[in-house]
């Protein structure tokens, strides 16, 4: 949302503000991960809206509770690429190189890529089933995790600005 925000909204920081706190002031929950929102909307039936990963949505509209609920996509939306690593430490000490080297490269293999299209995960390559969504990294808008952890997670950081659990957040001036 910050990222729309700075992208389609104006372009600046108090602009993104303003309009993630116009979000979170309509958050009747604030769970601790996707799948625990997944479970408030879906299964308590607490809010309006889920806002989620996009697996965790085509999940419960496509199969947990196929036509009762409607997946909206952003025009605009942060890249996320969860990271997968081969721990040089932990596989020669277990010699497993090459077994882990080759399961890291199935994932970006094309039958990889179709088992994670399967489970909602949205491939490298456009797959059928997946909206066209422009998307922007998070080095773009915000240099690197550091930099992100530090401005937006941080104590003190944007988001103690925006979010006041069991009060209306405000934003900041």
């Amino acid at each position: 949302a910050w990222g729309f925000a700075l992208r389609r909204k104006g372009g600046d920081a108090r602009t993104a503000q303003e309009f993630v706190a116009k979000i979170f002031r309509n958050v009747p929950v604030l769970d601790t991960g996707a799948r625990g929102a997944t479970i408030t909307f879906v299964e308590r039936g607490i809010g309006d809206v889920l806002i989620a990963w996009e697996n965790e949505a085509m999940l419960v509209a496509r199969r947990m509770r196929p036509g009762e609920f409607q997946i909206v996509t952003p025009s605009l939306s942060i890249l996320a690429e969860p990271p997968v690593a081969l721990v040089d430490q932990v596989v020669d000490k277990n010699g497993t190189r090459r077994l882990a080297q080759a399961y890291l490269e199935y994932l970006y293999a094309p039958e990889g890529q179709a088992i994670a299209a399967r489970h909602y995960y949205r491939p490298r390559a456009p797959a059928a089933g997946f909206p066209k969504m422009k998307a922007f990294t998070l080095a773009e808008l915000f240099g690197n995790w550091g930099r992100a952890q530090a401005e937006h997670f941080s104590d003190g950081g944007s988001f103690d600005r925006i979010y006041q659990p069991g009060a209306r957040a405000e934003a900041a001036p």
